[in-house]
């Protein structure tokens, strides 16, 4: 039988046929200049509740100009942001502090986590009206508001440019899941 299977691929590729196409392995490699939100929520009654909704590819590069799709994959319906900020204000802890601040900035209301229609990307401290491209260049810090997008529950795929400078570390997190945090390189 092993024979058999060797001569069928030695012969297809005599004949000059295509190669056979494999499936992709279920890890397969995120696209380049793709970010996935992966992962959900596991509840255990009376036991835990587990909750791994993540950034995959945690670090990327990619070059100066260019745009970046942040895909939406997670087992859940909940929004989530991609939030620019320096280094020293990637939250440590649960709560980051920073959730009224950047929230209120995509004027989502704290109490539902709903953004109104047309506002889902802060570029600078600025809302940027719907359809309108966000330019990821500036971190939040103690007098910038910075960069972020507001990904609604159900959203599917969210594209940014990237605008920093070569040789720019990107730090990001949501600041709906304060655990979610990444970093993009900039070259």
């Amino acid at each position: 039988m092993h024979r058999r299977v060797t001569l069928a691929v030695a012969a297809i590729a005599a004949v000059g046929l295509p190669a056979l196409a494999l499936a992709p392995a279920a890890g397969a490699a995120v696209p380049k200049n793709q970010i996935r939100i992966v992962g959900g929520v596991v509840v255990k009654p009376g036991k835990f509740v587990k909750d791994n909704q993540r950034f995959k590819k945690r670090d990327t590069t990619v070059k100066s100009g260019a745009s970046v799709k942040l895909v939406n994959r997670a087992k859940t319906e909940e929004p989530h942001t991609i939030t620019f900020v320096e280094k020293r204000f990637l939250p440590e802890e649960f709560e980051s502090g920073l959730e009224e601040q950047l929230l209120a900035a995509h004027q989502v209301d704290p109490n539902n986590e709903e953004a109104p229609p047309g506002v889902l990307v802060v570029d600078n401290g600025a809302a940027v009206p719907e359809g309108g491209t966000l330019n990821v260049d500036t971190m939040f810090s103690k007098t910038v508001m910075g960069d972020s997008a507001f990904i609604a529950p159900g959203q599917k795929s969210f594209s940014f440019k990237v605008t920093a400078d070569a040789g720019s570390r990107l730090f990001y997190f949501c600041a709906i899941h304060p655990w979610m945090q990444g970093k993009i390189t900039v070259k």
